[in-house]
């Protein structure tokens, strides 16, 4: 008898852990993996969940400008160049590239807990060990992977201005960073017409159609004009068009690219002539399909004296509630980082929905925001009928950074074996404002 009861509770166990094996195991869930979404965009900024929003305000200058300087006696005394923004729930990352004896490294900082100040954490990278990139390595991207963040950058072997290549590496367990190889990723290539070299760019990875995309300056001579490239491995690259997608004499340079999940939205630089010389401005053009570019306009142009007469490589994140525009500047021979800011317009509600997955107890993380005047629900969502359960924020939550969180919601024993979805509705009173969700992770019974 006792031999029958546990065949019988084998047999069950087996129904109910292994109705659908892939649905029921738990890790990270994915925002673009959903069954309905409104209203709400999950592609803009390194993944993170918001409302839709729209870029109506001009950008302004952070009152303390610049936000980022050469330290003494170290690897970056002479320039600080080329910010890149990496926002995630446990850090705001400015990654940028220094110099210290006319040779450009690459390092990072992170943004302070109390905000507006940065803490460098010193170089990171210093080439491949090939002779191509043995000089300079400038113009960071950095990407994260399942399977660990990878960093894109130009390399050059000499100090010049023409002949940069694309190369990259890879982030290590112990938090190192090695090129996989002493090659360029990118070859040159005499009979294209960007010949003289290609750098300052942008990639974006989209997950739904799996496929890596490339901006970036491409050089014919000393003319300059932005290219387009993709590939299905981000390593391995194609051009769908020949020539470039964006050419405006006497010249445009290093584009940086968001991608909404609609259209297309580039920050881009502009040569401009005027009566002082040549200087350069910041502009800003959509596209719907990443190749075409209409509506150009004019975000910033150098107007304080440490800017000079030029505005370089532009970079774009959403934190501390505003969109914040980081870019390159300087005069005398010294670049420095510089920052401006504009509130975003939040569409006022929008509700995302997962697939169904089998609920096997245990608990949701959930990495958010949630400003005030806004609101952040999530519950489950039985798939069969109209049951569904609210889950419960505790009062205090794991503080991760100021103004984001971390919480384990317990999953509702009533959903335990059932096909649910999870649900999240946001909602905002404050067109200035917006929740954020940077990460849901499925955490085993």
């Amino acid at each position: 008898m006792i031999d029958f009861l546990r065949i019988i509770v084998f047999i069950v166990l087996i129904k109910i852990f292994s109705i659908s094996p892939a649905l029921a195991q738990t890790g990270k869930i994915h925002f673009h993996e959903k069954s309905h979404a409104s209203n709400v965009d999950y592609h803009s900024f390194n993944a993170a969940l918001m409302l839709k929003y729209s870029i109506e305000a001009a950008f302004k200058r952070l009152p303390r400008n610049p936000v980022l300087k050469p330290s003494k006696k170290r690897w970056d005394s002479r320039d600080v160049a080329d910010p890149f923004l990496l926002v995630t729930a446990d850090s705001v990352m400015l990654f940028y590239d220094g110099d210290s004896r006319d040779r450009y490294r690459i390092g990072y900082a992170v943004q302070k807990k109390e905000g507006r100040r940065w803490l460098k954490r010193g170089e990171i990278f210093s080439g491949s060990g090939g002779e191509w990139d043995r000089y300079h390595q400038i113009a960071p991207v950095v990407i994260p992977r399942p399977d660990g963040w990878r960093l894109y950058y130009n390399g050059h072997f000499e100090d010049e201005e023409l002949g940069y290549r694309w190369g990259f590496a890879q982030r290590q367990k112990d938090g190192s960073w090695q090129a996989p190889t002493t090659s360029p990723m990118i070859a040159a290539d005499s009979t294209r017409w960007d010949f003289a070299g290609n750098a300052y760019g942008d990639v974006l990875y989209i997950p739904e159609s799996g496929l890596y995309k490339m901006w970036y300056t491409g050089f014919q001579g000393p003319l300059a004009s932005i290219a387009y490239a993709e590939s299905k491995d981000g390593l391995h690259w194609e051009y769908p068009q020949e020539q470039p997608v964006l050419t405006h004499l006497p010249g445009v340079i290093a584009p940086e690219v968001i991608f909404n999940g609609g259209s297309y939205r580039m920050f881009y630089v502009q040569l401009d002539l005027t009566a002082k010389g040549l200087g350069t401005k910041i502009m800003q053009a959509v596209s719907d399909d990443g190749l075409a570019w209409r509506d150009h306009q004019e975000v910033l142009r150098p107007r304080v004296k440490w800017e000079g007469k030029r505005l370089m490589r532009p970079s774009l994140a959403f934190f501390d509630g505003k969109l914040q525009l980081y870019y390159t500047a300087g005069r005398g021979g010294s670049w420095k980082i510089g920052a401006a800011r504009a509130y975003a317009t939040f569409i006022e509600k929008g509700e995302w929905i997962s697939r169904p997955m089998i609920m096997n107890g245990g608990q949701l993380r959930i990495k958010y925001e949630q400003p005030e005047n806004t609101r952040l629900l999530l519950s489950i969502k039985d798939a069969s009928d109209d049951k569904e359960w609210m889950l419960a924020f505790p009062e205090n939550p794991l503080e991760l950074r100021r103004g984001v969180y971390q919480a384990d919601l317990n999953l509702p024993p009533e959903s335990l074996s059932r096909q649910c979805a999870i649900r999240i509705q946001m909602e905002s009173n404050d067109t200035k404002s917006t929740p954020v969700v940077y990460e849901l992770i499925r955490l085993a019974p």
